[in-house]
């Protein structure tokens, strides 16, 4: 029988954070370094602007998809802002709007996992639930998503990431549909 190793959350954590700075770093500083150059030197020789274009358009994607996957460092900036900054992502990138209607300062959650809790729903939401605009309301205990879909089910990852920072978290996620309007709710367990 094979035996199964158990590694804490905080490590897989750390290990997804340095993943992303990675690969960050790689999309800001490498690659579009270079395509940056590419075109400087095509406008050099006066090259094609159809080519210019395209290479314009590839640099702002890749730099968009950096800024959407560093880690933010949480531990200076906060959770807030850095919520506040993804959401600005998911709108450029999806068209989707982001808001914050209520948020707290403090939270009875490590910012890095409540941080990726929200980061994981909204990506959720966004590519299963076809929305517009989805409404968070942080408590210190709890994290509400609103939002409105046409959908009559949305499926829920319970056994991937999501279900790892639930338990990490001793948090519960209840999800309520009325007319179309959705309530995702994470709370706090009792007792925990």
């Amino acid at each position: 029988m094979k035996e199964t190793m158990k590694i804490p959350a905080d490590e897989i954590i750390h290990m997804y954070e340095t993943m992303l700075y990675d690969l960050s770093y790689d999309l800001h500083e490498r690659y579009s370094h270079l395509l940056t150059g590419l075109l400087h030197q095509m406008d050099q020789e006066g090259s094609s602007s159809k080519s210019a274009l395209l290479l314009t358009h590839i640099i702002d994607d890749m730099r968009s998809k950096s800024n959407e996957s560093t880690p933010l460092s949480l531990a200076k900036r906060g959770v807030v802002p850095a919520i506040k900054q993804f959401s600005k992502e998911i709108e450029n990138r999806f068209g989707v709007t982001v808001r914050l209607v209520t948020e707290r300062s403090s939270f009875s959650i490590d910012h890095r996992i409540l941080f990726r809790l929200i980061q994981q729903t909204i990506l959720l939401i966004v590519e299963n639930a076809d929305t517009d605009t989805i409404d968070i309301h942080m408590e210190e205990e709890s994290v509400t998503f609103q939002f409105l879909s046409p959908h009559d089910r949305i499926e829920v990852d319970e056994k991937g990431f999501l279900r790892l920072i639930q338990k990490r978290t001793g948090m519960e996620l209840k999800i309520e549909q009325r007319s179309g309007q959705w309530f995702w709710i994470y709370f706090k367990k009792r007792g925990e």
